[in-house]
């Protein structure tokens, strides 16, 4: 089996792996007023293709001689004990349709629709980063400036950066500032949140590291939350008002979501349309959601449709149509790739097709959003639920299918037995690239190896044909390879070592 050595640094931390779209009729003009007004868009034009997503739900492996077979998103919501989702599609650069799902089994009193709201987790990272890039473009700040420049409240402490080498707005957004990485916990409703000086210092109270330069600016791509609250904190310096309204004033207003808050707490007149999270035994969380004060990584709430204006305005600038930014500033941001990754967002190459997706999670929260920037197409999610990986996957795998788009294709495995004896033998913990601890335990009802992270992901792995001892989990594709080099007692993960402790 061959490993992808393009290591996706979302998965550094939020461990999501979600793949990305034929014909319809288009829309009139009165068909869109029609249905425009409401919450949910549900246009008669879209309703067979949206029907056959619906019902095409199908996982990234198929298994080479064995019959597949499909689900329905109601299906996998109760599979995957998962409460509420918000979905939208977007077909050549337009919203096609946006739907809320909520699992009857699981509602309890709360009823939601499309207006509702969920955490958006990390998809506030690019919502940030192209606020900030419209500020530059209005000569507000400068992406290249040295941050120390703009802080005020707060000191970064010496690390690898240098006068000629500095911590920028640029790499910072880039998650190439040289600071050390990971995510956020958030904070149970029924404390108080912590200032971001205090995160950024690792106060007391707080559930994260201090942040530090552990490596040189522009040299490590490492993804990084702090340096978003590091980010965040300047931004709110420089303006001299919290970082909501900022967002509201250069990013939520002019993109028109109307349903998107990045105030933390959540103000109360919000409360009712919370989405509540989820763990994976599908319990609600303590308080219905956790705060997030570092709200530039992690702090936004929304929907998919909201969401879903957003992809289509980076669409559009991309494509030289009108929009909130400039054709430009988008291209110009394109060019900066590195690793396969543009300020967060993962670069998805097929042919001469071209997208960019984003991914998230917070606790109780999963969320992906994808756009074609050479088709238009593409798609949000929000699910709250700690599983809302599993159908995530599959929602654009079935729309990939349905809407025939380019890339994300299933990957084709051979499926191969394996003496359960040797499957007990790969059990225990092991350090994954030199920063993430994993569990590997072994399954005794199904006679498998699963794969555990931090966050609670746990991922059950099917043994396959390949060049060392190779696994995949067949929902998200990720691949495990047990070396032979090493006595099996290390595995490759995105052509990283995790070696057994």
């Amino acid at each position: 089996m061959k490993i992808n050595t393009n290591m996706n640094t979302q998965f550094l931390y939020f461990f999501l792996l979600i793949l990305l779209g034929s014909c319809s009729i288009k829309p009139t003009d009165t068909e869109k007023a029609e249905t425009a007004a409401e919450g949910c868009l549900n246009p008669a034009y879209a309703a067979d293709l949206k029907t056959q997503l619906e019902n095409g739900m199908r996982g990234k492996v198929k298994f080479i001689g064995e019959t597949e077979t499909l689900s329905s998103i109601s299906d996998k919501m109760s599979e995957y004990i998962i409460p509420a989702m918000s979905l939208a599609v977007i077909k050549e650069g337009q919203i096609e349709w946006s739907e809320t799902y909520q699992n009857a089994e699981l509602a309890g009193n709360q009823r939601l629709d499309c207006i509702s709201i969920f955490q958006a987790a990390s998809l506030s990272k690019p919502v940030t980063f192209m606020a900030a890039l419209r500020m530059h473009a209005a000569g507000e700040i400068d992406l290249d400036k040295n941050i120390r420049d703009y802080l005020r409240s707060f000191q970064l402490p010496k690390g690898k950066q240098t006068i000629d080498n500095p911590v920028t707005f640029r790499n910072l957004f880039s998650h190439t500032s040289g600071i050390n990485g990971g995510g956020y916990q958030g904070y149970n409703r029924n404390i108080d949140m912590p200032s971001d000086v205090d995160i950024l210092m690792g106060n007391d109270g707080v559930n994260s590291a201090a942040i530090e330069v552990v490596w040189s600016p522009n040299q490590t791509l490492v993804y990084s939350g702090g340096g978003y609250t590091l980010a965040e904190l300047a931004l709110q310096d420089i303006y001299g008002t919290d970082f909501s309204e900022i967002m509201k004033k250069w990013i939520l207003n002019p993109a028109n979501m109307k349903n998107s808050e990045f105030t933390q707490p959540l103000p109360a007149s919000y409360s009712d349309r919370v989405a509540k999270g989820h763990t994976q035994s599908g319990e609600p969380l303590e308080g219905g959601w956790r705060n997030h004060p570092e709200q530039a990584a992690a702090g936004l709430w929304s929907n998919a449709r909201d969401l879903a204006k957003f992809m289509t305005e980076i669409y559009n600038a991309y494509q030289g149509k009108p929009s909130i930014f400039s054709q430009s500033d988008v291209k110009s941001m394109i060019r900066d790739e590195r690793e396969g990754h543009i300020y967060g967002f993962i670069v998805n190459r097929t042919d001469d097709d071209l997208a960019i997706t984003h991914y998230g999670g917070n606790a109780g929260y999963r969320t992906a959003m994808t756009i074609s920037l050479t088709t238009g197409n593409g798609l949000v999610y929000l699910i709250n639920s700690d599983n809302g990986g599993n159908l995530g996957n599959e929602i654009l795998l079935s729309a990939a299918q349905v809407y025939g788009w380019k890339q994300f294709e299933q990957n084709q495995l051979h499926r191969k037995e394996i003496d359960t004896e040797i499957l007990k033998t790969l059990m225990g913990e092991f350090k994954w690239n030199d920063q993430i601890n994993l569990n590997m335990r072994y399954d005794e009802k199904e006679k498998l190896i699963a794969l555990n992270f931090p966050n609670g992901d746990e991922y059950k792995l099917v043994h396959v044909i390949g060049d060392e001892l190779d696994f995949v989990h067949p929902n998200t594709g990720i691949e495990v390879s047990f070396l032979q080099e090493d006595n099996f007692n290390s595995f490759s993960l995105y052509g990283q070592k995790a070696v057994r402790q």
